[in-house]
């Protein structure tokens, strides 16, 4: 008897364990895929605020853009994308202050809440596109093009 109830009590807690033990695919998955649908353009040029103007707009499932009108003055404009409360998450820029980003170059973000501002100085006072390619969530890929 004893060895029957010793067998069911180490069934019982395998069973227990097991549904509380996270699959091997979860343990070995990619991390969580985030949303990027509320995401901004924030920078001096909107005094760093959160507006429907700046807001990234979805062109397909892995691309958000937002165009906005830059003067140039020969001044660096500097910026990050950010969600409207500044998650860590969520806080977009450069983790060292290597270079400026140029015209239709594309750089990989840095989304932590220590990451750095980026910076931008249009050669021509024109509507710029700042596009984002979200296609690896983690470190989206942003690309600045002239529009006009």
């Amino acid at each position: 008897m004893c060895k029957v109830l010793r067998m069911c009590i180490v069934g019982a807690v395998l069973t227990l364990t097991g549904c509380a033990t996270p699959s091997s695919s979860e343990l070995f998955s990619s991390e969580q895929k985030k949303d990027y649908s509320d995401i901004y353009l924030r920078g001096v040029f909107n005094w760093w605020e959160a507006t429907e103007a700046f807001k990234f707009q979805r062109l397909d499932n892995s691309t958000l853009a937002v165009e906005i009108e830059l003067i140039a003055d020969g001044q660096p404009y500097a910026f990050k994308v950010a969600d409207e409360t500044w998650s860590p998450a969520y806080n977009c820029g450069l983790a060292s202050d290597d270079e400026r980003m140029t015209l239709n170059s594309r750089r990989e973000l840095y989304c932590f809440s220590d990451s750095l501002n980026l910076q931008f100085t249009p050669s021509e006072t024109a509507t710029y596109r700042f596009e984002l390619d979200i296609s690896n969530s983690q470190y989206p890929n942003l690309s600045i093009s002239s529009v006009n």
